[in-house]
């Protein structure tokens, strides 16, 4: 997962935020809370993988 693929979803999570807030369709508001915890979920995979990078540093015992 890239920035531009997370900067991507933040527009579509938009995009779907203000035709429900214009619309009021209880469609969108299920989408909404599906994008939202997927966007989440993305995220605290991405920390867990730059954890695990800081974990495998150049100094680590595994890479010498």
């Amino acid at each position: 997962m890239t920035d531009e693929y997370m900067t991507m979803l933040q527009v579509r999570i938009c995009d779907v935020m203000q035709r429900y807030e214009k619309e009021g369709n209880s469609n969108d508001a299920m989408i909404l809370d599906c994008m939202l915890r997927d966007y989440e979920a993305k995220q605290r995979l991405m920390m867990q993988d730059e954890k695990l990078k800081e974990i495998q540093s150049p100094f680590s015992p595994s890479q010498g």
